[in-house]
């Protein structure tokens, strides 16, 4: 199920998993993902209070008198945590994104009309706002990796161009010596 989820969005499920035990819950629910979400990518809650959105959840999930479950222990998620992550793989093909990250899990959260989204809302975090910061991340992904391909291409064609001399090719070493 979690093949098309980025190495974080999976610790969001991980740390959402910890949360649950953590609370006495024998299930993982929405809160137990927004938790998760909370924990490894505070970047998306600029200038919101996430401490206070934490105790919130934790409070909204608390099983009173009941133990803490061993962490070890694989919790099942609950009917609407699978929805979200069903949603979140859809976010991300509305998107036109190959992965689904954490963002697209917080986006849809923020979708579903429960606790979650209404804490979310509360604190100010914006839709308009997750989307504007995923495609941020995305466009700096590929520069960085369109660099990164530039500098090996350049390394592997630099033999052959200090090979170049005018009388070789005119085209080309005129067009190397207008780059520099």
């Amino acid at each position: 199920m979690f093949e098309r989820y980025t190495e974080k969005a999976r610790r969001i499920i991980f740390f959402a998993r910890y949360e649950a035990a953590q609370t006495g819950g024998h299930i993982i629910e929405t809160e137990h993902l927004l938790l998760g979400i909370l924990r490894e990518e505070k970047r998306l809650f600029e200038g919101a209070n996430i401490d206070e959105m934490a105790e919130e959840l934790r409070r909204a999930v608390h099983v009173e008198s009941a133990p803490k479950v061993d962490g070890g222990v694989d919790l099942p998620l609950s009917e609407s945590a699978k929805r979200i992550l069903i949603s979140s793989v859809r976010e991300a093909e509305q998107l036109h994104h190959a992965h689904t990250c954490p963002e697209h899990i917080l986006l849809a959260l923020m979708r579903e009309p429960a606790f979650p989204a209404i804490l979310l809302e509360k604190h100010g975090i914006q839709r308009h706002r997750i989307i504007h910061t995923l495609r941020q991340d995305i466009t700096i992904d590929v520069r960085s990796k369109s660099m990164d391909l530039v500098r090996e291409l350049e390394h592997a064609f630099a033999p052959m161009a200090a090979r170049l001399t005018p009388e070789i090719e005119p085209a080309v070493f005129y067009a190397v010596r207008m780059d520099t």
